[in-house]
């Protein structure tokens, strides 16, 4: 549901569901430069100039993908401003910092953004089959309040292209010092596909 939504949004809007960390608010290289003018004297304002790191990308709206390549048992990791999450444990990791992490090739180190919401479904064959009872995990990391716009359609034909489709907004808000998550009512001729909802929310 999550890549599915990312994708719609590409579709309708033109983000890319797979994109640069130049592109994500809050990142930057953090290297000072000074502008020399062309006769020799500094110029008095100094700019940022953001370096662009290449062997890490975001998926879709919140998670930082960090791939492990052959021979490595650690790596670097780039993270924008603001709290950072495991994507596994919900464990944070930093803020606006590179830090090292343990790079096992089983599992590809993903970090959720403070207030990112991932919805998640069991893996299936073929989703068309699965009828209108498919369960839904919900994940929240971080403390913020998140909100998320989660989209479906039926997968299969071209229908989405007339407008049947449904956008189902999932919502977490503190509430007496504790954060609860909601659902709100579908938006669209499409009824979604999902059953069940089941809120995790990953960060103690």
């Amino acid at each position: 549901p999550y890549l599915y939504t990312a994708f719609a949004e590409y579709q309708q809007k033109g983000i890319p569901p797979f994109r640069s960390m130049l592109l994500e608010q809050g990142f930057s290289g953090g290297e000072k430069i000074e502008a020399v003018a062309l006769d020799g004297e500094t110029n008095p304002y100094a700019e940022s100039r953001r370096l662009e790191v290449t062997d890490q990308y975001m998926m879709g709206p919140s998670i930082l993908v960090a791939p492990v390549f052959a021979g490595e048992s650690k790596r670097n990791v780039v993270l924008p401003k603001g709290d950072w999450y495991d994507f596994y444990t919900g464990k944070r990791v930093g803020n606006g910092e590179t830090i090292e992490i343990d790079a096992p090739l089983e599992q590809i180190p993903m970090f959720v953004k403070d207030g990112g919401i991932v919805p998640l479904m069991p893996a299936v064959d073929n989703l068309a089959s699965q009828g209108r009872d498919v369960p839904l995990e919900v994940r929240h990391y971080g403390k913020k309040d998140g909100v998320y716009a989660l989209y479906d359609d039926d997968g299969e034909t071209f229908d989405f292209e007339n407008g049947i489709h449904s956008v189902v907004e999932l919502r977490v808000r503190e509430q007496n010092g504790n954060l609860v998550g909601s659902s709100a009512n579908p938006e669209g001729p499409w009824e979604p596909r999902y059953g069940n909802v089941v809120w995790n929310f990953m960060t103690p």
